[in-house]
């Protein structure tokens, strides 16, 4: 055990001269062991150990021995020793969680309270064959590759010097070294997952493979590299998108990387983390080309013309609000909806009209069609949003459309139909942005002044990718 526990803490650079270690005592074979094997180390690496138990108020006398062992252990080694009570059945039923979750999340947080109070480590006793353990409990459920990790030897301040022993070599260990140390009888209970794949699903791999252990150790050094690269580019494509909103890098990115990217976007921009289904459905949408998902904390994801929107719910709600009597008398120059979108308008001659067009049929670019009118032809004119009823028909297309029926057609997401702004015209509807002009407004043979629209879609589609709660 010794040998395997110095290879760790080499290769993880575990441990420095001097470092202040916390760790976690619950006073059974593997953390007695590794607090017998640290204090082995004081010397060499002038480390300060603090042991911490924490009774978690379960098992009412028995847990009361554990903590009375604990506490006798670290005075034969000389180690400072604290000892903790904490409600675990309590406070799982006022959070409706289970016990052993809230038994980690209590555990840890003490943990990391103490190790910020002396800018120290955190040390758990979790052993190679524990990694197994969580490999396969992972698979059970359909993991990634990332379920396929297994416990990583460090994560943050968090150490695990026997993560590459097994339990085997624990028990070889407290022998060797007259170690005592508790069994909890809940380890023997087969209504914990952890305890059936212990006692019942590991023992049936051991006769196909009696090195199994070592075998998911093994896959589980090839999962941390794989997942390593695959995070690293998962990461480039979420930098861009929180970014500068460009979407373009995760959505041609391969599945697994799409994934991550997913998940990584969510965590930065706003604070959540979705479950499977959400990533699964997020990318579903993506691959149909549109679609909305409903994501934790009253967020919601879009996906349309290949744009990604994240926003919170009640942002489309408030802009609905804020839209619905919004209207500005036309003027040449610049305008801002309440939506924040810029809108500039400019006369220009014809000639001046038919130069740009020249420009834009060798450039293939189309804008300059859709977004000039036949200035002229405006009268009594005001920039709006949509009001129910109102019709469309296109230049150089046949037939009047309802907008709501244009909109769909055009495949723009529902959730900004609202704030897509027109230019109405004695009661007409003469331009709508991302559409273009109508067919009786549209630049003619016989037109003299062309009025020039700019203004974006996308401006509103980004919206979402600008998140500041």
């Amino acid at each position: 055990m010794e040998s395997k526990c110095r290879q760790a803490i080499e290769r993880y650079k575990m441990i420095s001269y001097g470092d202040r270690i916390i760790l976690g005592l619950s006073g059974g074979a593997d953390s007695c062991a590794l607090l017998h094997f640290l204090c082995s180390l004081r010397d060499e690496f002038a480390l300060d150990v603090t042991a911490v138990h924490v009774n978690h108020m379960i098992r009412g006398e028995e847990a009361e021995r554990d903590a009375a062992f604990a506490q006798r252990f670290c005075s034969e080694l000389g180690v400072k020793f604290l000892l903790y009570k904490r409600d675990i059945p309590k406070t799982a039923a006022e959070k409706g969680i289970g016990l052993e979750q809230c038994g980690r999340e209590i555990r840890y947080g003490i943990f990391e309270e103490l190790a910020s109070q002396c800018r120290g480590k955190i040390a758990t006793a979790h052993t190679l064959s524990d990694s197994a353990e969580t490999v396969i409990f992972h698979m059970i459920r359909g993991c990634s590759v990332t379920g396929l990790k297994g416990i990583p030897p460090v994560r943050g301040n968090i150490i695990r010097p026997l993560i590459m022993c097994e339990r085997a070599d624990i028990e070889q260990y407290c022998a060797a070294n007259g170690i005592d140390y508790i069994t909890d009888s809940t380890n023997f209970s087969t209504d914990y997952a952890r305890n059936k794949i212990r006692l019942q699903i590991l023992p049936v791999m051991r006769d196909l493979n009696p090195s199994v252990i070592e075998a998911i150790g093994r896959l589980s050094e090839s999962a941390r590299s794989d997942d390593a690269l695959l995070s690293s580019m998962a990461e480039q494509a979420a930098r861009e998108y929180v970014e500068d909103g460009s979407s373009d890098r995760l959505i041609s990115s391969t599945l697994p990387i799409m994934s991550r990217a997913l998940i990584t976007v969510c965590s930065e921009k706003l604070h959540i983390m979705p479950e499977q289904k959400h990533i699964l459905e997020m990318i579903n949408c993506i691959s149909r080309g549109k679609g909305i998902v409903n994501l934790p904390g009253d967020h919601i994801f879009s996906f349309s013309q290949g744009n990604i929107s994240f926003k919170k719910k009640h942002q489309f709600t408030e802009s609905v609000n804020i839209c619905e009597n919004w209207q500005a008398n036309f003027i040449t120059g610049e305008i801002i909806t309440p939506c924040k979108q810029k809108i500039i308008s400019r006369v220009i001659d014809k000639n001046k009209y038919n130069e740009l067009c020249d420009n834009e049929k060798n450039k293939n670019d189309k804008k300059i069609f859709k977004n000039c009118l036949d200035y002229d032809k405006i009268v009594n004119a005001r920039f709006r949003f949509r009001n129910e009823g109102d019709q469309f028909r296109r230049a150089g297309r046949n037939g009047t459309k309802s907008l709501k029926k244009l909109f769909i057609e055009e495949k723009i997401p529902a959730h900004i139909r609202h704030a897509i702004p027109l230019l109405e015209s004695c009661g007409e509807v003469a331009w709508i942005c991302g559409i273009g002009a109508a067919e009786q407004f549209k630049v003619t043979d016989t037109t003299k002044r062309v009025l020039h629209i700019s203004a974006d879609l996308r401006d509103i589609t980004h919206q979402g990718g600008s998140l500041n709660d």
